[in-house]
């Protein structure tokens, strides 16, 4: 298979046998961190070892800060675990869930991914057609001010007045991160029937065990009480507890309205969370 388009191979017919067969997708602030050490230490997945690899994102930009793998094949050949490390992932789910490291599936989670142009996204399900992906959904509001929070806040001593808010909401992309509707449609155009699952981000907090159940029904992998870690009630990647300001979130419930109402419209069609 000859690779075109904008990903970058050193050969004109890579092994694909190393590619990814589902994605966390993402967006920022809705449980990829979460989704991640909860799926990291399960026997039948073999997850990237890095929370966000950002290859897909930072593709053709090597002056970009994320940017790691110059081809597909660096990509590829990262999923590749050493020695020690496997027999450390087979020591602990032996210790933890009574069974061998088995990996039958790869994955990665790289929350950026959920804003990939169209064309991208079409040629990665071209190099895996069978490829899964999972979107989780966050009240857009709530997301906006998570992502601010990490951003402007984490760290700093100093308060941060509106005008600083206003200024990181109208210009981080903060109005296209909460487009679920276009993100959904996006991947739904290019996945095979049944391949996306868009999961909500509150069940983290309300029913956590569901969730993950869930998804590992999705990825089609066993889903036991054994295999369920530590991480599973624990609250991970968490910004400040400051609450939001009255004006930021009439400024946020303003400038995200259209997409609060599309928010609104998907969970009721999703439920407690679907695949397409």
């Amino acid at each position: 298979m000859k690779v075109k388009g904008s990903i970058p191979t050193r050969s004109d017919h890579p092994d694909l046998r190393g590619f990814p067969d589902f994605l966390i997708l993402g967006p920022q602030r809705t449980g990829t961190t979460w989704l991640f050490f909860n799926l990291h230490m399960h026997p039948e997945i073999l997850l990237h070892r890095m929370k966000e690899t950002y290859f897909f994102s930072t593709l053709g930009r090597p002056e970009n800060a994320r940017f790691k793998f110059p081809y597909l094949e660096d990509y590829l050949d990262s999923y590749r675990e050493p020695l020690g490390e496997r027999l450390k992932k087979h020591y602990i789910c032996l210790r933890k869930s009574l069974a061998f490291y088995r990996p039958k599936i790869l994955g990665e989670a790289t929350a950026s991914y959920a804003l990939l142009p169209d064309d991208l996204v079409a040629e990665i399900v071209a190099l895996k057609p069978n490829l899964k992906g999972i979107l989780m959904l966050r009240d857009p509001v709530e997301r906006a001010w998570s992502h601010a929070k990490k951003t402007l806040v984490r760290g700093r001593s100093e308060s941060i007045g509106f005008d600083k808010f206003r200024a990181y909401f109208e210009t981080s992309g903060q109005k296209q991160r909460a487009g679920y509707a276009a993100m959904i449609g996006k991947w739904r155009r290019h996945l095979a029937p049944g391949h996306l699952y868009v999961g909500r981000y509150d069940r983290i907090a309300s029913s956590p065990k569901a969730l993950l159940e869930d998804v590992e029904r999705f990825l089609g992998v066993t889903t036991k009480a054994l295999f369920f870690n530590r991480h599973l009630t624990i609250k991970l990647n968490p910004t400040s507890e400051d609450a939001m300001p009255n004006e930021v979130r009439s400024f946020l419930e303003n400038f995200l309205a259209d997409d609060i109402r599309d928010y609104t419209r998907i969970l009721q069609e999703i439920g407690e969370g679907r695949s397409f």
